[in-house]
């Protein structure tokens, strides 16, 4: 994804248009980045995750460790994906299933997002369900963008605009890790962890 400014700079209008954009979606400059972080996180290490899982599957898991779901099965947590959100398994006679249950605490609930009898495969799926949920909500927070422009500007192409907003929450994760990184190196070299 390029930056629609880059090969020409914007006008006043498209500056104060962007302004008015980043003011009204700033929650969505924040969120946009740590979901596609998380959602590579998990990529990253699904097979990591996987492989925890199996050994604990096969193993006793203790009785703290157990949920139930809105069907009524009982599954033991292996690995915290995001918040409320866990990958678990249940013992079966030839095995084990999996399954990566989601908890809502204000409804006491746990409700199984998607299931299989291998890890791995149980995690990419989840994944890939995340990956496509960012996809839309990008392009809903596109359309908003853009409707929020032509109500705010009316009579004014500020397509740009809205294309230079998008691009911004989807490449933010990139300078954000980049200074991270950054202040990690140099507060590292005084002793101090971040």
């Amino acid at each position: 994804m390029t930056n629609p400014f880059e090969h020409r700079r914007p006008t006043e209008l498209e500056d104060k248009s962007y302004a008015e954009a980043a003011r009204q979606f700033a929650e969505h400059l924040k969120q946009f980045p740590a979901s596609r972080e998380t959602i590579e996180c998990l990529e990253r290490d699904a097979d990591k995750i996987a492989l925890a899982a199996n050994r604990a599957a096969a193993k006793p898991t203790p009785k703290e460790n157990v949920i139930q779901a809105d069907d009524g099965r009982q599954w033991h947590k292996n690995a915290d994906l995001m918040k409320n959100v866990h990958l678990c398994h249940r013992p079966i006679s030839y095995g084990a299933e999996y399954a990566v249950v989601e908890h809502f605490p204000t409804r006491g609930a746990n409700e199984i997002l998607n299931r299989g009898w291998n890890a791995t495969e149980v995690l990419k799926a989840f994944t890939q369900g995340l990956r496509q949920t960012l996809q839309v909500w990008t392009e809903d927070v596109s359309a908003q963008v853009q409707e929020f422009l032509s109500e705010k500007f009316p009579g004014h192409d500020l397509s740009r605009v809205a294309d230079a907003f998008i691009h911004k929450c989807a490449t933010q994760a990139v300078s954000q890790k980049h200074s991270l990184t950054h202040g990690h190196q140099q507060n590292h070299s005084r002793g101090v962890r971040i």
